[in-house]
């Protein structure tokens, strides 16, 4: 067991959810200051900084949460092998919400251009998501697109 993790994964679960909670109750600086913490806790992980970003965006400073996204996605990447408790895709899933937040703080061209490059990202469904709803791009689940299913019924 590395130093960093003297909790279990449920506890980390449990403070992360109570994190959430906290944001969404307007407990900002309390919240703030665990997400801090858990990103010390887990170094290299996604779901720390992702609640930085939302405690900012939900202080209606899109700014600060571009700040903290952008210093994530360093962070993340430059952790070290054996430190490194990081799944493949936590960037991804980082740059996907920094180009949200990018989007927030009216930095259009940064947004687009961030959510272009999640699409070249190791997968993660979520980042995606956000990544193709973001940019326009629709692609049809499988078996769901009437070109390439006739049995199916288009809508009228």
């Amino acid at each position: 067991m590395q130093n960093t993790e003297f909790l279990s994964s449920d506890e980390i679960r449990l403070l992360t959810e109570i994190g959430m909670l906290g944001t969404a109750a307007r407990l900002h600086e309390p919240a703030l200051t665990l997400f801090q913490a858990l990103a010390e806790l887990r170094p290299g992980r996604d779901f720390p900084w992702v609640g930085q970003a939302v405690v900012w965006l939900n202080r209606s400073q899109p700014e600060e949460a571009v700040r903290v996204l952008k210093k994530a996605c360093e962070c993340v990447q430059d952790v070290p092998a054996a430190l490194r408790s990081a799944h493949p895709a936590d960037v991804t899933l980082l740059t996907a919400f920094l180009g949200f937040a990018q989007h927030l703080a009216r930095h259009t061209a940064d947004s687009h251009q961030t959510l272009s490059q999640v699409l070249n990202m190791p997968y993660h469904p979520n980042a995606y998501a956000i990544a193709q709803d973001m940019l326009g791009i629709r692609t049809a689940k499988p078996g769901t697109d009437p070109q390439l299913n006739p049995q199916m019924e288009t809508p009228p």
